[in-house]
């Protein structure tokens, strides 16, 4: 749909219009997941005015009492350019600058590299792609941990067939594919990695892989659930930390390579060194959360990936007393920050997936019921579900019930 800035922009009424001058606002996108919708309630709760972008009008934040829903482009379906127009178009009309804030990886990448351009009508507490294109490309990321002594999983780079025979002669089963860049996989797959149980399998499941571009072989490391942390972190533009956050998962949808449907504040320095050393390596500058796992075999951290944005559960931190959207948002602006203390032990849960996962589970035995019951203690937050703001919830039950009569996952 083509849009202009006249058509981007009915919704100015005067009583947002005179909040937006008066308190700077944020720009946040896309808000159809729980990383964005996230976002808007960490700043909207506070009373700064938030624009909300997506290009699906069902898209649950669009729905959040917390922002202005308005459209726009993905780059996924149109292209970086159309989205950095619309974001042009916007900031033409906005009264003052905004703090931009991407919340998915292809929207990072795009307004990473077009900063400068967009600086013109925004505040971008990101870095430039001559430092974003080191964490977006994970060959490059891993060996800059490697080269510091961040212990990384065993691993070899596949960027063609030919580099498979090399690959598989060092590496230890079971191992995994991934791929360089990400997302590819699970766009086209809809899950982040292939297993490879034995060698044997190492043929087949290349071909699927492969579509996907360069990819990882890494060994699979022991452990489960439990064994994930992730420190979140705020660095400023000189790459200093002014948020910390550690968490631990504590069950993942789906096991073993998904993402967290349970996880608790529990900081970790190891966890917290390690981060510093591999960001500052980078010369990070923005969100990230940086995913270690613990090995059982010799007790060891290693290194998982660096999201360089806000994760899913990012809002258990802001539940554990650090706010990085604030931090952030504040840092932007050139105000104060005192460097806050989480509390250790509050639970986080994405409702849906915990909900359908763990019935799963217990009726095929793998969990008990008071396990499941005793995961909510002290839960205090949750991906989507929030009785301050409940209109996100039921767009996206009907997303779901529209998925599943559609046969779509």
């Amino acid at each position: 749909m083509e849009r202009t800035s006249a058509t981007l922009w009915p919704v100015l009424q005067p009583d947002v219009q005179a909040r937006m001058e008066a308190i700077p606002p944020a720009v946040v996108l896309p808000v159809s997941g729980g990383t964005g919708l996230g976002i808007l309630r960490n700043l909207g709760r506070l009373g700064v005015p938030v624009v909300a972008l997506d290009d699906n009008p069902s898209a649950m934040g669009l729905a959040s009492r917390y922002a202005v829903p308005l459209p726009c482009h993905d780059p996924r379906h149109h292209g970086e350019e159309a989205l950095i127009q619309d974001l042009e178009r916007l900031g033409e009309a906005l009264p003052q600058r905004a703090v931009l804030f991407p919340a998915f990886d292809d929207h990072v990448w795009a307004v990473s590299r077009h900063r400068e351009r967009l600086s013109k009508y925004y505040r971008i507490p990101l870095a430039g792609w001559d430092v974003m294109r080191r964490v977006e490309d994970k060959e490059l990321q891993l060996k800059a941990a490697a080269s510091i002594g961040v212990d990384i999983p065993r691993t070899a780079y596949v960027h063609d067939p030919g580099d498979l025979e090399g690959a598989a002669s060092g590496m230890a089963f079971p191992a995994l594919f991934k791929p360089i860049r990400p997302q590819e996989m699970r766009r086209r797959f809809g899950f982040k990695v292939i297993p490879v149980p034995t060698a044997a399998d190492l043929p087949s499941a290349y071909e699927k892989a492969r579509i996907c571009g360069p990819l990882l072989l890494q060994e699979i490391i022991p452990g489960g659930d439990g064994a994930f942390y992730t420190c979140g972190a705020y660095h400023d533009a000189a790459s200093r930390p002014l948020g910390l956050f550690v968490s631990r998962k504590l069950r993942q949808h789906p096991r073993d390579f998904g993402e967290a449907r349970l996880a608790e504040s529990d900081w970790n320095d190891e966890v917290v060194a390690a981060t510093l050393r591999l960001l500052t390596e980078l010369s990070f500058h923005g969100v990230s959360g940086t995913e270690f796992k613990l090995d059982p075999r010799d007790g060891r951290l290693k290194l998982m990936e660096v999201n360089a944005r806000h994760w899913l559960h990012h809002t258990l931190s802001t539940a554990a007393g650090v706010n990085l959207s604030l931090i952030a948002y504040k840092d932007a602006l050139g105000q104060p920050i005192q460097g806050p203390r989480q509390e250790d032990g509050v639970r986080w849960t994405d409702l849906k997936h915990e909900l359908e996962d763990s019935a799963r589970e217990i009726l095929d035995g793998t969990m008990k019921v008071g396990d499941f019951l005793g995961g909510f203690r002290n839960a205090q937050t949750d991906a989507v579900w929030s009785l301050d703001d409940p209109l996100p919830v039921f767009r996206q039950l009907a997303s779901a019930v529209g998925r599943r009569f559609s046969g779509k996952r």
